[in-house]
């Protein structure tokens, strides 16, 4: 896991060269459409400042793993940077590779359904930092606007207001979440789940038979709930399921408090979106008894525990 340190030597290295903004939004065929703004020069030079802004914010926060049980903490960041990590984030780094070449764009002519945007700094190696939000201000042709001047001015064209900070950053060999609702209903919004999903939960089913009607359940809590992608993402890269049979997820179950007939049925697993952590904590070797009191827990951070 690279250190921050690391991260902001990157970005340093690259903060004076070009700096390009997209807006963008996921389209029918479950692609991206982006567009880049043009920008004048001193606009080029506010959107460093935040890019410097973010650099010098890094200085205060701690990296942590991305894991099924991540839940950042104040002055926390997640840090992916293995091969899986970034490539389930390949249609954002081909955002990045493309910006150079993204025709510029006039804000009057823009598709303003934006989801995100995204600056994008550096010529050869960029880096991408994305904030999940619409920076359009809502208004009608020939409203009346204040905006943060001192006399009122009657708008005709789209504006745009953007807000400090971002929700992720994105290099050639890592990822940083900053914020991670943001970026979990952004990963969701743009059909990367959807795109990802079915290999995660194939992470179970290539190793122990499921219901049909279970995996259907599975795929579509998971669509919606962060929590269970996230465990199931780290069931799939763990790979242990390989070496489990039904005999043993049985055994497991007793083990730990949980009725087996509950989570086997006719030689095939059972998932019922009501108890789908006891189901995924099990399948994920999450759950073990007190020795005193002969309670059922759920271990914590157990993935960041076994990569240090």
């Amino acid at each position: 896991m690279p250190r921050l340190e690391e991260v902001r030597a990157d970005l340093d290295a690259i903060i004076d060269e070009s700096v390009s903004v997209v807006v963008a939004r996921r389209n029918a065929d479950g692609g991206i459409d982006a567009a880049k703004l043009a920008l004048a020069e001193d606009a080029g030079e506010g959107f460093r400042d935040l890019c410097r802004d973010a650099m010098e914010d890094l200085e205060r926060r701690t990296g942590v793993a991305y894991t099924a049980d991540a839940e950042l903490g104040r002055g926390e960041v997640s840090v992916l940077d293995d091969d899986e990590d970034l490539a389930e984030l390949s249609d954002l780094t081909s955002l990045a590779a493309s910006a150079a070449t993204l025709p510029i764009t006039p804000p009057r002519e823009l598709d303003l359904r934006i989801q995100f945007y995204a600056v994008v700094l550096g010529d050869d190696s960029r880096v991408l930092l994305v904030r999940r939000t619409d920076p359009r201000i809502a208004y009608r042709q020939g409203r009346w606007l204040a905006i943060a001047g001192e006399r009122l001015t009657r708008i005709e064209e789209p504006a745009f207001s953007f807000s400090p900070g971002f929700d992720f950053l994105l290099g050639p060999a890592w990822a940083l979440i900053l914020t991670q609702a943001a970026f979990e209903r952004l990963f969701r919004e743009i059909g990367l789940i959807e795109k990802h999903v079915r290999s995660w939960v194939k992470g179970i089913t290539d190793h122990l038979p499921m219901e049909a009607a279970s995996e259907a359940e599975l795929l579509s809590v998971a669509h919606d709930d962060s929590r269970t992608w996230r465990r199931l993402r780290e069931i799939r890269r763990r790979g242990h399921l390989a070496h489990v049979d039904l005999a043993e997820v049985r055994k497991y179950a007793k083990k730990v408090g949980l009725e087996p007939t509950a989570i086997v049925r006719n030689n095939k697993l059972v998932f019922d979106p009501s108890e789908r952590f006891s189901f995924l904590h099990l399948l994920n070797e999450d759950l073990y008894k007190g020795p005193l009191t002969d309670v059922t827990f759920e271990a914590q951070r157990k993935a960041t525990t076994e990569s240090s």
